[in-house]
């Protein structure tokens, strides 16, 4: 007993420098967990970080012994970095990092500031680890420990490890639920599987699905017609007929994709008047959706771009606009080019920003006017201001219209209203009253100058008549990355007082939940000169049901559509590529699994969750295969080959 002690007690010391390590490791993991998802201390991603670390760390055993320490280090710095830059990526997005954002890299100098502006000098405490195990290495080298170390026999210190690494693995994995066994296989709840794994294991299994998603996966037809072909049909016999069928059918569209506007802020107010007040007319005098979500995954803007105009939800392990821009969709730029429609779409920034110089001829886009197509006259923020863009665009459009004497579909997608609002002198008076000085108040300034813009725009299209026999179609991109402590200005703060609300005070709101959720609604409008249409809808929608609303109103129909028209349902349930969804009544975050009540904002519980989960799950994955695989293009084969034009089912007589 005493000699197993013994040697108990000298393998402690033999391996002192990787046990300093592993508890380094385990420490910055229940960090980021706490800093970031607000709790720590829970069994599993405990014991599966000390597995994997020690699994990792048996490299250094084929080194000599004074040559591990290297090794040591290198894995610290490495933990350090991985869990800091975890903490900077998730205050941003609210998410973690994959490697298939290694793609997104060369996007860092176009968004210096937004990321400079995103630090937080929390981020030190994860190189307290790293400094603890250098000044160990240095303090026992001083003693001379690593001189005085005896070898120990190879195959025994390489073997115990293995085994302690994978018997600690094992045990975790038999408590995992299928659930559990299926988002880390599919990648597509990432705050879900950091909470129950760990760091560690999220970014390992994530290497593992991005190295083998890199692999051309070969598909058969069948499986191919058959993964498709049902939403193809219940697409085709849930066609109705509406009062708002080819309402706008031959008109030009303008889509503005409207950068960070959140609909939150265009119900505030100050001394010098709305923020939005323009936006409110707009939301007034046309179709308003005032319960709009967009549905974008880390791609942001560029999933905001692709599941308005294809009706799909974005991957939930990459940016399609970067890593599935050669495959074969079907769009609102390529229905209206049936239709005789001219395609442009045009942005002040650089062409190759989000791949869309690529990506925009894929959706169908016939022109695309970028940064060196713009006279870069006046900068704000990242780039053109929205000023400046507008102007000069309303010149491209009146040329493209004369030029090209048919109808046509422009986007434009503005620059200014982007974090980190730091051009405060350039935005122009706008009084924000308390605010004054704080990151929302420069939000709300920053918005009410991209508002001015947008007025100055369509007067300018207006004078050139190009509004007469056109829609503006207008959606918010995504939320601001506002963080809590600024909606706590807003909702929390009692001006009179120069205090906040405690939790316990009635007038207290909770940032969190569903009111969060709601929060990062952003505003979808349809509208037209003449007024044609003038309507509020409060039944909630995604970004996915952009499309085939517009589509109906144009005379235009995306079979392979996930989304429906808002105009023909009362009751919508709006799924995000997290697995998050919500409808009129509940959202669901599937980061906690906890289900709340848009009534009372509290957590319920529900029996219907289950059954709800699993369709929100199939949805996703249906929308993953239809990218990953290219099944539009393979359908779209199929039918060429069997003679048949269009990828679309006459309906049953009886519909």
């Amino acid at each position: 007993m005493k000699q197993k002690f013994k040697s108990t007690l000298l393998s402690f010391k033999h391996n002192i420098i990787l046990i300093i390590l592993i508890a380094g490791g385990v420490f910055n993991d229940l960090a980021l967990r706490k800093m970031t998802l607000g709790y720590a201390f829970y069994w599993k991603p405990i014991v599966t970080s000390i597995s994997i670390i020690i699994l990792i760390s048996i490299l250094a055993l084929f080194l000599p012994y004074r040559k591990r320490n290297c090794v040591y280090i290198s894995l610290s710095v490495f933990f350090t970095l991985l869990n800091g830059l975890n903490y900077l990526y998730y205050g941003h997005y609210n998410s973690f990092l994959s490697f298939s954002l290694v793609t997104q890299l060369t996007h860092i100098k176009d968004v210096g500031n937004s990321i400079t502006k995103s630090l937080d000098f929390k981020v030190l405490i994860f190189m307290i680890p790293t400094i603890i195990l250098i000044l160990s290495i240095k303090k026992l080298k001083r003693t001379g420990f690593f001189d005085q170390v005896k070898p120990l026999d190879r195959k025994k210190e390489f073997v115990r490890p293995l085994i302690i690494g994978t018997a600690l693995l094992l045990l975790v994995s038999v408590t995992l639920t299928s659930t559990d066994i299926s988002r880390l296989v599919k990648q597509w709840n990432r705050p879900y599987i950091v909470e129950q794994l760990g760091i560690y294991s999220y970014t390992t299994a994530d290497f593992v699905k991005n190295v083998s998603s890199t692999k051309v996966h070969q598909i058969e037809e069948a499986e191919a017609s058959g993964m498709i072909e049902e939403l193809v049909d219940e697409n085709t016999n849930l066609q109705s007929e509406n009062e708002y069928k080819d309402i706008f059918k031959g008109r030009d569209v303008y889509v503005i994709h409207y950068e960070s506007a959140q609909t939150f802020a265009m119900e505030q107010e100050f001394a010098d008047g709305p923020v939005t007040p323009f936006l409110n007319q707009m939301a007034s005098e046309g179709l308003y959706f005032e319960n709009f979500y967009p549905q974008h995954s880390v791609g942001t803007s560029s999933d905001s771009e692709f599941t308005f105009n294809t009706s799909l939800l974005p991957i939930n392990n990459g940016t399609v606009f970067m890593t599935h821009a050669n495959r074969d969709y079907l769009s609102l730029q390529k229905l209206l080019k049936r239709e005789g429609y001219y395609s442009i779409s045009m942005h002040g920034n650089n062409g190759d920003f989000w791949n869309r110089n690529i990506m925009h001829k894929t959706l169908g886009y016939d022109r695309f006017f970028s940064k060196n197509d713009y006279i870069i006259d006046e900068e704000i923020g990242l780039g053109l201001s929205d000023m400046s863009f507008f102007r000069q665009s309303v010149e491209k459009i009146k040329q493209v219209k004369e030029e090209e004497g048919k109808p046509i579909v422009a986007t434009l997608i503005t620059l200014t209203n982007h974090h980190p609002f730091a051009d405060v002198d350039k935005y122009g008076e706008f009084n924000v009253g308390y605010l004054e000085g704080t990151d929302i108040g420069n939000y709300f300034k920053s918005y009410h100058y991209a508002d001015q813009a947008l007025e100055s725009f369509v007067k300018g299209m207006d004078e050139e008549g190009l509004l007469d026999n056109a829609i503006i179609v207008l959606y918010g991109d995504h939320h601001a990355s506002i963080a809590k402590s600024d909606y706590e200005m807003i909702y929390n703060y009692n001006e009179d007082t120069g205090s906040y609300y405690s939790k316990e005070d009635p007038q207290y709101v909770a940032i969190d939940g569903a009111f969060e959720k709601q929060l990062r609604r952003t505003p979808f409008i349809i509208w037209s000169k003449d007024q044609k249409v003038n309507e509020v809808i409060s039944t909630p929608m995604g970004m996915v049901d952009a499309l085939p609303t517009l589509g109906n109103m144009l005379g235009i129909f995306n079979p392979y559509q996930l989304g429906v028209d808002m105009m023909s349902v009362e009751k919508n349930r709006v799924i995000f590529s997290n697995g998050d969804w919500l409808d009129e009544d509940f959202y669901y975050s599937a980061s906690s699994s906890e289900l709340y009540s848009f009534d009372s904002y509290e957590v319920i519980e529900d029996a219907d969750v289950a059954s709800i989960n699993e369709l929100t799950e199939g949805k996703i994955e249906l929308s993953n295969n239809i990218i990953e695989n290219d099944l539009i293009r393979i359908f779209n084969g199929m039918l060429a080959e069997n003679k048949n034009t269009k990828p679309v089912r006459e309906k049953p007589d009886n519909i």
